[in-house]
């Protein structure tokens, strides 16, 4: 149980410190939508991918410091 929370809180936290790094013009190049928007400029703009690779790669710093703590207890 101790090592699915540690685990959990250290995705959650190097996940946010791996999100702050993407670059935040990125996001502003994305013009406000209008009320009735079509379905086609959705699939223009994919802002998960920054999501995805930060969690990611947390998980892993993540797994790595978890294993390296109850490793060496």
């Amino acid at each position: 149980m101790e090592i699915l929370v540690s685990l959990l809180i250290f995705t959650f936290s190097y996940s946010l410190a791996f999100l702050s790094l993407f670059p935040l013009k990125a996001f502003k190049r994305v013009p406000p939508l209008p009320r009735q928007v079509k379905r086609y400029v959705y699939q223009d703009y994919d802002l998960t991918w920054p999501y995805f690779i930060s969690f990611l790669a947390g998980y892993l710093l993540a797994f790595g410091m978890v294993y390296l703590i109850w490793d060496s207890i």
